[in-house]
């Protein structure tokens, strides 16, 4: 198979919800890095968001690099949605915790 088999219990389609949940959290990221010290609050009032799910989408962009390939590639745990990935917005940063949290060992 090109790109392997997909993890066991994991799904070989990539979800859409997903993938946009993870561009977001990165652009909204970087927009975060190059503000040049603004208020978190009005970057997400810019994107006509509140506060606390700007900083959960930008939270999200500290996932594992493996476990954001694999949902991009469409190899997430069956289980994982995006509403269940956004309210696991709290994450550790370790990447062995966050794996086995949201499903992937």
């Amino acid at each position: 198979m090109i790109g392997g088999p997909a993890p066991p219990g994991g799904s070989t389609k990539p979800d859409r919800k997903l993938i946009r949940l993870i561009v977001r959290s990165h652009h909204f990221c970087d927009k975060l890095i190059h503000s040049r010290g603004e208020q978190l609050a009005n970057l997400a009032q810019r994107e006509e968001l509140c506060g606390s799910y700007y900083t959960r989408l930008v939270r999200l962009s500290y996932l594992a690099p493996d476990s954001t390939r694999a949902i991009l590639d469409g190899h997430q745990p069956r289980d994982l949605t995006a509403e269940k990935l956004l309210s696991h917005s709290r994450l550790p940063l370790s990447s062995p915790e966050q794996r086995r949290i949201l499903g992937f060992t």
